[in-house]
C-alpha cells in the first residue's frame, strides 16, 4: 500500500504539473507579448481563466514540496541533515510561489479594473511596479530557491545506492536549465510566463522516473 501510494502521488504531482502547463500555454504566455493596456483588459475580461491558471501553477508548486518531502525521507539517511537543509530551501521557494499566485489571483484582478475605469500616470505606474515585483518573486527567486535545492537533492541521488545515475544526471540537468532561466527573467520579465511553463514541463518526466525509482526503493 505504502509502495502504490507513493508511485500514485508522484504521478499525481506530474499531472498536476501537466494541467498546469496546458493552462499556462492557452492562458497565460501570450499575456508577456501585448501592451500594459492590453494585459490590464485581458485580466478583467477572462476572470476565470486567469485565477484558474495561477491556482494550477500554485497547486504543481506545493506537488513539487511535496515530492521533496517524499525524497527527503527517502534519499540516503547518512545526509539527513544536507536534505532537511534542501527542504527548507524548498519551503521558501514554495513559499514565495504561492504568495505570488495568490497576489496575482487577488490584486491583480482589482488592479486591473481600477485601471480600466479610471486610468491615471500614478495608477500605471503603481500597477507596473507591482508586476515587476511579482516577477521578482517568482521568476528569480522562488525558481533560485527550487533550483538550489534540487541541486542539492540532486547531489545526494549520486551517493544513494539505488538511484540510478540516469536519474541523477536527469535531475542536474533540470535544475541546471531552471537556474539558467530564472537569471533570464531577471533582465527580461516578459519571459516569466515561458520560463515557469517550461520548468513545469521538465519536471513531468522528472517525477514520472521518480514515482519508478521510490516504488522500487518501498519493496526492497
Amino acid at each position: 500500500m505504502r509502495r502504490k501510494g507513493t508511485y500514485w502521488l508522484v504521478r499525481g504531482a506530474a499531472g498536476i504539473n501537466l494541467a498546469a502547463v496546458v493552462l499556462a500555454c492557452l492562458f497565460l504566455v501570450g499575456m508577456g507579448q501585448g501592451s500594459f493596456g492590453e494585459r490590464m483588459q485581458y485580466i478583467h475580461a477572462n476572470p476565470t481563466a486567469w485565477n484558474l491558471s495561477w491556482a494550477a501553477a500554485l497547486a504543481s508548486a506545493l506537488g513539487l514540496l511535496f515530492v521533496f518531502t517524499i525524497l527527503t525521507l527517502r534519499l540516503d539517511r547518512s545526509y539527513r541533515p544536507l536534505l532537511q537543509m534542501a527542504w527548507m530551501i524548498g519551503v521558501m521557494g514554495a513559499a514565495s510561489w504561492v504568495l505570488h499566485d495568490l497576489l496575482q489571483m487577488t490584486v491583480m484582478p482589482v488592479l486591473s479594473l481600477l485601471v480600466l475605469e479610471a486610468p491615471t500616470p500614478h495608477l500605471v505606474d503603481h500597477i507596473l511596479r507591482w508586476e515587476k515585483l511579482l516577477v521578482q518573486l517568482v521568476g528569480v527567486f522562488s525558481c533560485i530557491c527550487f533550483a538550489i535545492s534540487g541541486f542539492i537533492y540532486t547531489s545526494v541521488m549520486f551517493r544513494t545506492r539505488f538511484f540510478p545515475s540516469s536519474v541523477a544526471v536527469y535531475s542536474l540537468v533540470l535544475w541546471s536549465i531552471v537556474l539558467a532561466a530564472s537569471i533570464s527573467v531577471r533582465w527580461v520579465d516578459a519571459l516569466l510566463p515561458w520560463v515557469l511553463a517550461g520548468s513545469l514541463l521538465l519536471l513531468i518526466p522528472w517525477y514520472w522516473q521518480l514515482s519508478n525509482v521510490l516504488s522500487r526503493s518501498l519493496s526492497e
